[in-house]
């Protein structure tokens, strides 16, 4: 007869393997863990932390020991025009993060779904083990407004108060909530093609500033000093923002161009600005910057924060940050993330790929 281990047993048993993983295994964050993190650290403390984080990224940026690769992936037009992507970065000795992206614009109306959906994994270098697990919808976004408010910190007046929004709906909240924390917002004026989305963009802000929905682009950035386009324009169907009607020292947020033919800004606009891109390569290739060359184009983005005070120069001209997604905010994002979810014990553990204790046996834990 076989003797059964008692139910005391099992369950020490099982504690001690999972107090095993917790110290050994891969973290997963899944989109609970990642609301109960930012809902435990503040929703302004959270954001605070990636824009210091992108700061000190780009001040103490190691070229040798950083490598940033353009973003790679499968653009399609069935079922509906959207993209699978990969962003990978890497921390030279210490870690590779390579975030999966899918962009597919007919979601929010046709599924109920984000137009953006991702998630980051992170690797250990030395291994080459999979260390973490993160679902990155929730911090793409936050990281996109993040990378603006540090841009425009640099670029806006000091007394910059009025925001002009074009596109109302998921990136203008992350937008307008990171360039709050930068910038003492007074006012907004919101224009989006859906009437019935810039109509709810007040309810679905974290502060409370007036907002007026206007019926045009022109209305949104006449009184602006600060805009955020922020649109899901069709290939080919752009430029949304008009090439005239700004205040002389206006900064744009350029977020919505991701694909190669897509635009937001008109290439007058462009060549009357100081051009802040990201990620050069991948801004000419898929963001505003694909409409001029490469010597018309300013600092990148880790050039602009590395070298503040030489650009603070340009807060009186008009200057545009054409943001398509450096890799490397993902990997801060995703690891500032993972430490407040360690700190707070959040997430789970696991071991996601197989650790046998003899290397050379891949059968052990199948045959034991």
């Amino acid at each position: 007869m076989v003797r059964r281990p008692s139910s005391a047993a099992v369950d020490l048993r099982l504690e001690k393997m999972m107090a095993k993983k917790r110290m050994t295994g891969a973290a997963v964050l899944t989109f609970e863990h990642i609301s109960a993190v930012v809902r435990a650290v503040g929703l302004d403390g959270f954001m605070d932390d990636i824009i210091s984080g992108l700061r000190c990224a780009g001040t103490n940026l190691d070229t040798q020991a950083t490598v940033v690769l353009e973003r790679s992936g499968f653009q399609y037009s069935k079922p509906d025009v959207g993209l699978i992507e990969w962003m990978p970065s890497m921390e030279l000795g210490r870690a590779v993060g390579i975030k999966t992206v899918g962009y597919h614009p007919s979601n929010p109306t046709q599924r109920r779904l984000p137009s953006v959906l991702s998630t980051t994994s992170i690797h250990d270098t030395a291994t080459g083990q999979l260390t973490a697990l993160v679902d990155s919808t929730l911090l793409t976004a936050l990281r996109t407004g993040a990378a603006s408010a540090v841009v425009t910190h640099i670029l806006a007046l000091p007394t910059a108060a009025v925001v002009g929004i074009v596109g109302a709906g998921a990136q203008a909240v992350t937008q307008i909530h990171a360039i709050s924390r930068v910038r003492q917002i007074k006012r907004i004026i919101a224009f989006d093609t859906d009437p019935a989305v810039s109509a709810t963009l007040a309810a679905r802000l974290p502060l409370a500033v007036p907002v007026t929905v206007v019926e045009t682009a022109a209305e949104a950035i006449a009184q602006a000093d600060i805009v955020c386009s922020a649109t899901t324009v069709d290939i080919g169907a752009g430029p949304v923002l008009p090439d005239h009607g700004y205040l002389p020292h206006v900064h744009i947020n350029a977020v919505g161009s991701d694909f190669p033919g897509k635009m937001e800004v008109p290439v007058a606009l462009l060549r009357a600005a100081l051009v802040v891109p990201d990620d050069p390569p991948q801004c000419l290739r898929e963001g505003e910057s694909q409409q001029l060359e490469l010597s018309e184009l300013g600092p990148s983005l880790p050039d602009l924060i590395s070298n503040a005070a030489q650009y603070e120069r340009y807060q009186q001209e008009i200057t545009v940050f054409d943001s398509t997604g450096w890799s490397l905010e993902d990997l801060i994002v995703a690891e500032i993330a993972l430490d407040h979810a360690r700190r707070l014990g959040i997430g789970m553990y696991t071991d996601l790929q197989s650790t046998p204790a003899d290397p050379y046996s891949p059968y052990e834990d199948v045959l034991r």
